[in-house]
């Protein structure tokens, strides 16, 4: 099996070592994964959408309750039911954020979409007060699906060009030692 991480070797220079098989674009073997790389994409396509509608139902069918999100805000609960609280608050700072998929690859049950968040600071954005500017920053993730489902999600924002595109600066202090 794969590690959790995302695959550095070339699926098809592995499957006959772990006794996968690779036809015609399906995966077979990949913890219980048994769709194709477009079926694959489809769900990625569902799941951006369902967000941008914020249809958290919809969320539901096709992401595992327990969903792995590492890069998740820390403070918030793990899961499904983490990540969309994580949005509703980005919503009330951001009522029209939205993603645009730009790019989507695929290779065996992982998924790399490369998008486009934009939205309006209209108000509090986890702390910092309305500005009224717009933020269009780029962002990739990366899901992992299993059974119809995504069971993992990591995803990489540009959290400085967020500040400084709400209109701050960025200034570089020493950390303090930490024990």
């Amino acid at each position: 099996q794969p590690s959790s991480g995302c695959c550095a070797i070339p699926l098809q220079g592995i499957t006959r070592a772990v006794g996968w098989q690779l036809s015609e674009g399906i995966v077979s073997g990949v913890r219980g994964a048994n769709m194709s790389i477009e079926e694959n994409k489809e769900i990625v396509r569902r799941y951006q959408e369902a967000y941008n509608k914020q249809d958290y139902d919809a969320l539901a069918e096709i992401v595992a309750p327990d969903v792995l999100t590492p890069n998740m805000i820390s403070t918030m609960p793990r899961g499904l039911e983490g990540a969309k609280l994580v949005h509703q608050k980005t919503l009330l700072g951001m009522p029209d954020y939205h993603t645009t998929i730009e790019d989507l690859i695929a290779e065996g049950n992982r998924v790399v979409a490369r998008v486009t968040i934009t939205g309006t600071h209209t108000g509090d954005f986890y702390g910092i007060p309305a500005t009224g500017r717009r933020i269009n920053v780029s962002a990739i993730y990366i899901v992992r699906i299993a059974n119809g489902k995504i069971v993992e999600h990591w995803g990489e924002e540009n959290g400085v060009t967020v500040l400084r595109q709400l209109g701050f600066k960025i200034k570089l202090e020493p950390m303090e030692e930490q024990s």
